[in-house]
């Protein structure tokens, strides 16, 4: 496997420099970058030799020419980049040249810094840095530059954010998500306690977003508190000149590593306090030498400073007077007691725990074993992204994708979960987020399989869309709307034939989750016997499940409330029961369908208005408490093409009277009690039958329990996988 690594410049000793030299020496790796000033690191670019190639001897500094001038260097080399099978990108620039010049095969991974703040959040801001006259021309360079950007962050397979804080403007800015955040490296055995000193350092690049003129200024105002400044940057001689008449203050500017180590672990403490760090690493290699840091409450200083401890943070946007306050309490007694606790909490980001999880990414998605691309997005509704609201084809989904995740890893193929939004339950390194608020699947995730195909590609809930793979899979569950169409309404009806249409002209094989359902699949579509598979719905008990012993004169269906379901035969039948079983009530558990006023007059005209309560959509929780208090469950529908519903019921301790349809005998056999379907009297008399049958119902109870042992997900999941990969 050929890995490179590829920067946007070495420009200057930065951390997001010495994290990518660092990296490209632990995997080995060639280092691709627009130049490399002999400064930045030497010693890691001695240690590189050959594997470090620079596109140009020359340096240019002038903003908005070396914004296009690199963009040019990496084009020029673009055939550079086919060389390789896995790519991590760091840097803009560096993001752009990998999105758009490696391979189709290739792994992409990029590892965020930042965003471009200057096209997002501090557009305004950068704006207003032009004269008007300059303004609408960099309005027009700030929209060329998001959109190159947005459109080459999408293409990548990881994307790893180097803190929550980075993360978030991740989220914020493209409408994706990392993959994971990894803290950039810190060299805790190189930053060592070697003393007690009587100063504060300031090490952090001397520029407009680290406040060293703000540390300098409040300094001037402490002359009995010394200040070294141990760094340079663009601002630096504004720094000497502030600093001048201040013997308490030394602006040394840059200074060698062995130099700044020794400062560092024989000053009193550290002063950071950049204007909204992306992550931060100088405060932490102060830690590492046991000092805790004067600090700022901004961006990823919050997630990685424990306040009070490591480090004091002052207000967000602080003046001199906050640096002031908190330098005094700063005593040399408090931070020599927080020694040990810094020197601990270092160890959390140091080298060796960024090297080892980065190992583990690159090694988890090495193109060598092939990718298996599974739309995610029906793992709970759509309609309500982030509520965990699900009904039967997103239950059948989610649990399908659970074991799915362990029994890929078992097969040693890669799984990429594609999702319009992170999906919370599921892990995040294995997640694509290709956001999309319309035709999500036609069209975004039509184009995530253009740009990074998978080898094979399998939707448990919807269809398959364009460019995916010729090894596609599809799960079609049932093809009611063709055998009963009157029970749908006519955009439904639209809405599944045509994603019933793609999966019949695109899937390799088609997998249905019951015999009834492959029957009438062959039946209405004409599809070939040997095209189908039948991988039965599975089920998994709940634990810690209260399962009441006493139950409440009460009859619950639980689904939608719609036509095909014949909740209308359920309230004529209940009517009827009515009339020999006073006291006994009827809950219709879910949210409203086609058909749904159909049911609401129906219920009026039978004044059942009292003896019926409709829930709406119910959370979990309490649908499986109205279920564990319910008497009987009843699941009338006359065509269905799974019996999610029943197993629940089964889980429960609830005997169920279902109709008597294929589906529902090929899985409930003798643990359920069936009547004829759309007979409301025959429904009446079974729940008649069930109410006052004590033996009856421990029988079903007792049957029904152990049928759930038969029904097994992880089996589900492997034998859909054994399938894909034949």
């Amino acid at each position: 496997m050929k890995i490179a690594i590829v920067h946007d410049h070495l420009g200057f000793r930065g951390g997001g420099e010495r994290t990518v030299l660092l990296l490209a020496l632990r995997l080995n790796a060639d280092f691709i970058t627009a130049y490399a000033h002999p400064d930045t690191f030497s010693e890691y670019q001695k240690k590189l030799g050959p594997r470090l190639a620079p596109l140009s001897n020359k340096i240019i500094g002038v903003r908005v020419v070396r914004f296009f001038w690199l963009r040019y260097l990496f084009w020029n080399n673009r055939e550079l980049f086919k060389k390789y099978d896995l790519l991590i990108a760091s840097g803009q620039t560096a993001t752009e040249a990998v999105a758009n010049y490696a391979k189709k095969t290739a792994v992409k991974i990029v590892y965020t810094h930042s965003t471009p703040r200057r096209v997002f959040d501090q557009y305004e801001l950068s704006r207003n840095m032009y004269p008007m006259y300059l303004r609408p021309a960099y309005a027009a360079f700030a929209r060329f530059w998001k959109w190159l950007y947005l459109r080459a962050v999408k293409k990548f397979d990881i994307n790893i954010a180097n803190s929550e804080n980075v993360r978030k403007r991740i989220i914020a800015h493209t409408g994706g998500d990392a993959s994971c955040v990894i803290w950039p490296p810190i060299l805790t055995a190189e930053f060592k306690w070697r003393g007690q000193g009587d100063y504060f350092l300031s090490w952090g690049r001397v520029d407009e977003a680290k406040r060293v003129e703000l540390i300098v200024k409040a300094f001037k105002k402490m002359p009995e508190q010394k200040l070294i400044v141990a760094s340079g940057g663009p601002r630096l001689e504004i720094v000497k000149k502030i600093a001048e008449g201040a013997p308490n203050i030394t602006v040394l500017g840059w200074i060698d590593d062995e130099k700044l180590k020794e400062l560092a672990g024989r000053c009193r403490a550290a002063v950071y306090i950049p204007i909204d760090e992306d992550a931060g690493i100088t405060h932490l290699e102060a830690n590492a030498a046991g000092k805790p840091y004067l600090g700022v409450r901004e961006g990823g200083l919050v997630e990685s400073t424990v306040d009070g401890e490591t480090g004091i943070l002052i207000k967000a946007d602080p003046g001199e007077e906050d640096v002031i306050k908190a330098v005094k309490t700063m005593t040399s007694e408090w931070c020599q007691s927080r020694r040990k606790i810094c020197e601990d909490h270092a160890k959390k980001y140091d080298a060796e725990v960024f090297m080892r999880r980065l190992e583990k990414v690159v090694s988890d998605n090495n193109p060598e074993r092939p990718v298996l691309g599974v739309d995610a997005s029906r793992s709970e509704n759509p309609k309500y992204p982030g509520e965990g609201r699900r009904t039967g084809v997103e239950v059948y989904s989610k649990n399908l994708i659970d074991c799915l995740i362990p029994a890929a890893k078992k097969a040693g193929i890669r799984l990429r979960l594609y999702a319009p939004y992170t999906l919370k339950n599921l892990p995040s390194e294995i997640q694509k987020v290709i956001p999309a608020k319309r035709n999500w699947t036609r069209r975004a995730l039509a184009g995530e399989l253009k740009y990074s195909p998978p080898d094979y590609f399998f939707t448990p809930a919807y269809y398959i869309p364009k460019n995916a793979p010729k090894n596609s899979f599809a799960a079609i569950h049932d093809v009611i709307f063709k055998s009963n169409p009157k029970k749908y309404s006519f955009f439904e009806r639209l809405a599944q034939s045509y994603a019933l249409n793609r999966n019949l002209k695109r899937a390799k094989k088609i997998i249905s989750i019951s015999e009834y359902s492959k029957s009438e699949i062959i039946k209405w579509c004409s599809v070939p016997l040997d095209r189908i598979a039948v991988i039965p719905m599975a089920y998994t008990p709940k634990k810690n499940l209260s399962r009441n012993k006493k139950r409440k004169n009460q009859i619950i269906f639980i689904g939608r409330l719609e036509k095909k379901k014949s909740i209308d035969i359920l309230i004529k039948a209940f009517y009827e029961f009515k009339k020999g079983h006073a006291g006994w009530n009827l809950v219709l558990a879910g949210k409203p369908g086609y058909g749904y006023d159909g049911l609401l007059a129906l219920i009026s005209r039978l004044n059942l208005q009292n003896q019926i309560t409709l829930t709406g959509y119910l959370e979990e929780e309490k649908k499986w408490r109205l279920l564990a208090e319910s008497a009987i469950l009843v699941h009338p529908s006359a065509d269905e093409g799974s019996s999610i519903t029943l197993f629940e019921a089964w889980d429960a301790r609830t005997p169920a009277i279902v109709a008597d349809i294929p589906v529902m005998r090929e899985n409930g056999k003798d643990a359920a009690l069936f009547f004829a379907p759309g007979n409301k009297n025959d429904l009446a008399d079974k729940m008649s039958s069930l109410c006052g049958n004590d033996n009856m119902r421990s029988s079903l109870i007792e049957k029904g329990t152990a049928s759930l042992y038969d029904l097994s997900w992880t089996k589900a999941a492997e034998d859909i996988l054994g399938i894909i990969l034949k």
